[in-house]
């Protein structure tokens, strides 16, 4: 009876000990799931994506996301935060109809669809909002018409999605030559046709555009045969024009040099952010990065110091690289991925190595090249963050690469990687300041590893600085996808 008595004493010390602290029996992500059903779309292109981003957030706790039902039905629908399904809006798409966009604003969904009419020639772009209190659709809007000879119409979004703008392209003897668009409100109502006319630009290589919360489109082009770059600001709200123009290119050292890669970004203060990769025309080698901010409020130009791709940077990624690649003699592969701006202007530039293995062969993404500037775009920092994904060919990038979100001077990323014999999602900050980034770690989420598909990229959205919404296929527990939603801890 005593030890019993002692035995009962200790358990109940346990037990104690583990409700005070609970922490410390689990160090496990708190993770909440259903079932999600998913149908893949081969018509995706493999190396882009035209949308990378299936889920976005509303609010800090809802969230809606965009899928594929049937061979020709796809749906809207909106999650809260307890993954209870708010509504669904169905949406069929014809035979030769593809999905374009999807973005969302303060009281809508937007998706946009691309449609070819082989009997007319004609190619369009059609529009539809969907209320994101009671997913009810609106009729549909053809919101751009081309020939279907011309370039593919092209459209953007905002920032808050409040406005949109869709563009087609206008030809000369095979050179642009100038550019029609429309923006609309949050609703695809038309607030303004614009003309984008390139008569003084030459050699015009390719056209971004981006619009701001206000309306305002900013259009980047590559010119002069890929050796300079040229944005033009259009007003909405009246025929203000305001350009400005770089050289990037050129002869240097005796080397022609072009650009063969570039990443925007706008933010809501009038100014624009550009990442050049330049490359020798003649051996093709990597030559440098370039980082520009043109700051259309103040008129002026930031050109951020030339960071040359040397033999000793190669050395030093060689030096850096943990994956266990063999060491590189040039740099390949490695593209551009994204330009962050902190809310104090500090500027990371992230360039990714990503690549695919040979025909019918695996997809790989190795490392992460970072390039760091102060708000003055001085050089403060620069590093390589190590990353070992693969995904089947069938995949292409869909499983791999990464998703971030940014907080303060935080950097937030998601991938999916096998380290240390698991496999699993894995979480890094970077601190855009300093350049501190901490080890990755792995959320134990325990992903399947002998499945196709296992885990979906497009889908994985943060909600808020600790809430991330995801879709993967749990090893062992289950045959189905499992929509989730991941508190980090």
């Amino acid at each position: 009876m005593d030890k019993f008595l002692v035995g009962i004493f200790w358990l109940l010390l346990v037990l104690t000990f583990a409700w005070a602290n609970p922490g410390a029996s689990s160090a496990q992500s708190k993770v909440r799931s259903v079932t999600f059903n998913y149908l893949s779309d081969k018509s995706e292109d493999e190396y882009n994506q035209r949308i990378k981003q299936k889920t976005l957030p509303v609010g800090s706790s809802d969230f809606v996301i965009l899928s594929k039902k049937t061979e020709s039905i796809y749906a809207v629908e909106r999650y809260n935060g307890d993954l209870k399904k708010v509504w669904e809006a169905p949406l069929p798409l014809a035979a030769a109809e593809e999905v374009e966009a999807f973005t969302v604003n303060a009281s809508q969904a937007i998706v946009l669809l691309h449609r070819k009419n082989q009997e007319t020639g004609m190619q369009g772009l059609i529009g539809y909002a969907i209320d994101l209190n009671t997913g009810k659709k609106a009729e549909a809007k053809t919101l751009a018409e081309a020939p279907i000879k011309s370039r593919r119409i092209g459209a953007a979004s905002s920032e808050d999605g409040s406005k949109l703008v869709t563009y087609t392209y206008q030809h000369q003897q095979d050179q642009l030559k100038a550019m029609t668009a429309t923006v609309y409100d949050s609703a695809l109502t038309k607030l303004k046709d614009q003309a984008y006319n390139f008569r003084d630009l030459v050699g015009i290589q390719s056209a971004a555009i981006k619009i701001d919360n206000k309306g305002n489109q900013y259009v980047a082009l590559l010119n002069n045969n890929a050796t300079k770059l040229s944005v033009r600001r259009y007003n909405l709200n009246n025929p203000q024009i305001k350009g400005m123009d770089i050289q990037i290119g050129g002869v240097f050292e005796g080397r022609k040099v072009y650009v063969f890669d570039t990443f925007f970004a706008l933010q809501q203060d009038s100014s624009f952010y550009a990442a050049a990769m330049c490359a020798d025309e003649k051996t093709g080698d990597f030559y440098s990065l370039k980082v520009i901010k043109f700051d259309f409020g103040s008129g002026q130009i930031k050109y951020a110091p030339e960071f040359r791709f040397t033999p000793e940077y190669i050395a030093e990624i060689n030096k850096l690289n943990k994956t266990g690649s063999p060491a590189v003699k040039r740099l390949e592969d490695i593209y551009l991925s994204e330009l962050v701006v902190s809310p104090e202007k500090n500027v990371l530039v992230l360039a990714e190595k990503k690549y695919n293995e040979g025909p019918k062969l695996p997809f790989a993404a190795r490392e992460i090249h970072l390039f760091s500037y102060d708000e003055f775009m001085n050089p403060t920092w620069h590093s390589l963050l190590n990353k070992n994904q693969v995904a089947p060919a069938a995949e292409g990038f869909t499983g791999i690469s990464y998703k971030s979100s940014l907080a303060g001077n935080e950097l937030k990323l998601i991938t999916l990687e096998t380290l240390n014999g698991k496999t699993d999602l894995f979480s890094r900050q970077i601190n855009l300041k300093t350049g501190t980034t901490a080890a990755p770690k792995p959320l134990k989420l325990n992903i399947a590893t002998n499945q196709p598909l296992a885990y979906l990229k497009d889908f994985t959205a943060w909600l808020n600085d600790n809430t991330i919404v995801t879709v993967f296929m749990p090893s062992r527990k289950s045959k189905t996808l499992k929509l989730n939603a991941i508190t980090v801890k």
